[in-house]
């Protein structure tokens, strides 16, 4: 039986930033994976959402690639340049791990981390990927 956590809330970023939420799933282990996310302001409101197929990886691989998915469309977005980037993931191993593990899902980041004002990685729980209504 899964234990409830009570008193966990999603939180805005701070003014003038943008926060990902993302997550990876698995139909089975091993099974097809897909990743997703949500893009919101400080304000929460929504300003982007996406889900893709990404195969059979391993799951931490899957955590990753679902942070290097919203690097990269968030600077293919304009509104989004020389903005501060908040990504949250439920994946505490996403947010540890060495780029050197990972070099050539990292070399991507490293591209395009330019575009911002800077990528602040945060660990969360799984229950608070959506603002209170």
């Amino acid at each position: 039986m899964q234990k409830l956590r009570t008193g966990v809330m999603w939180s805005p970023p701070i003014a003038n930033s943008f926060k990902w939420n993302v997550d990876g799933s698995s139909l089975g282990k091993p099974g097809p994976l897909g990743i997703g996310g949500v893009l919101r302001n400080y304000n929460g409101i929504l300003f982007g959402i996406f889900s893709l197929p990404v195969g059979i990886l391993d799951s931490n691989v899957v955590e990753l690639r679902a942070a290097v998915k919203v690097i990269e469309l968030s600077a293919f977005n304009c509104l989004l340049h020389h903005k501060h980037i908040i990504i949250e993931s439920d994946s505490a191993n996403v947010i540890s791990w060495r780029p050197w593990l990972h070099h050539k899902l990292f070399s991507s980041v490293k591209r395009l981390a330019s575009c911002f004002g800077s990528i602040i990685f945060s660990h969360s729980f799984r229950e608070i990927g959506r603002p209170p209504s």
